[in-house]
């Protein structure tokens, strides 16, 4: 049981880019030939994630969303990413975003690489290290090691090309929204101890609601009890677990009823949600609460953990 449940969480957090972009991760698939022809989003990290790549600018006449005026150290960075391909003609580059302080890009390996591909990003750091000491500036650029995603699911493409150009404008916002975009560590809530991000005066709404769906509902049962929630004027609060739960807190997220989201991991400092979680927490209709500490690497959830997350979500609930 735990497998399947397991298995679906992770297929949700495929469709939901919000889920994956609230966790800070260095991770390989253990399983996955990364020499082996596939699609990758890789991201790095500048070093103490200085914002030495570029300054964002806001809105204005000729650009209607804020946008990355890359530094000249900028510039070196994006035509390294673009140049491998001259290395690696096995490689494809399909999508880039240079942001002051760390860099996404997708890149196609079209057929088998004749090395790991951690060799090749290794040899793009080797070479922004160059234009580095070339301009001046120390070095190392990056900080140790990457992370990547693999693509797998039908449509994960297209969110992943819009996650990148969203960028500047998620990075503008944050910065507009401090107030919501800051993490907390060590609050009590309900009885326990938690981390969280959001609006936190959801905690004091007079009716929260507890999203708790069992697997053996029907479709129909579902939708019944997302119309019964959804109709209250109330918060929500849920870690969304089963598939009916899911299906209750996408469609508050859709209809801006106000959610408090439990996760199963902590957040670190640079902790931020992506896609419409990212707008529902920047218009203060979500407060993402986790009762465990950050972990870099994926977590199974397990039976244990579903009880503890339930158990805080029904704390909240009831205000106990």
């Amino acid at each position: 049981m735990d497998d399947k449940r397991n298995e679906g969480r992770k297929q949700w957090s495929q469709s939901h880019p919000e889920v994956a972009a609230t966790r800070s991760m260095k991770r390989r698939m253990v399983s996955h030939d990364y020499q082996k022809r596939a699609i990758y989003l890789i991201t790095l990290a500048v070093k103490e994630r200085r914002p030495t790549l570029g300054t964002l600018c806001g809105p204005d006449d000729s650009h209607p969303q804020p946008w990355v005026s890359l530094s000249p150290l900028g510039e070196k960075v994006k035509t390294e990413w673009l140049g491998i391909p001259y290395y690696y003609p096995h490689i494809r580059m399909l999508a880039l975003t240079v942001m002051p302080d760390h860099l996404h890009g997708i890149l196609f390996v079209t057929q088998p690489l004749p090395v790991h591909l951690g060799k090749v990003i290794n040899g793009f750091k080797t070479g922004c290290n160059k234009a580095a000491r070339e301009l001046g500036l120390s070095v190392p650029v990056w900080e140790t090691g990457y992370t990547d995603g693999v693509l797998k699911g039908e449509g994960q493409l297209d969110r992943w090309t819009d996650y990148l150009n969203d960028n500047p404008r998620r990075l503008w916002v944050k910065r507009e929204r401090k107030d919501f975009f800051t993490v907390s560590h060590c609050l009590s809530i309900a009885g326990h101890t938690v981390s969280a991000m959001g609006n936190h005066q959801l905690l004091q709404h007079p009716s929260i609601l507890q999203v708790y769906c069992s697997r053996r509902m029907s479709k129909e049962e579902i939708a019944r009890e997302g119309d019964r929630l959804l109709a209250q004027g109330a918060v929500l609060v849920s870690p969304a677990i089963s598939p009916g739960e899911k299906d209750i807190i996408d469609r508050a997220y859709e209809t801006g009823v106000p959610v408090i989201l439990i996760s199963n991991n902590g957040f670190d400092v640079m902790a931020k949600p992506g896609g419409k979680l990212f707008d529902a927490c920047a218009a203060g209709k979500v407060l993402l609460v986790s009762p465990f500490e950050h972990r870099n690497n994926y977590q199974p959830l397990t039976a244990e953990c579903c009880r503890e997350m339930n158990a805080l979500a029904r704390a909240i609930a009831t205000k106990r």
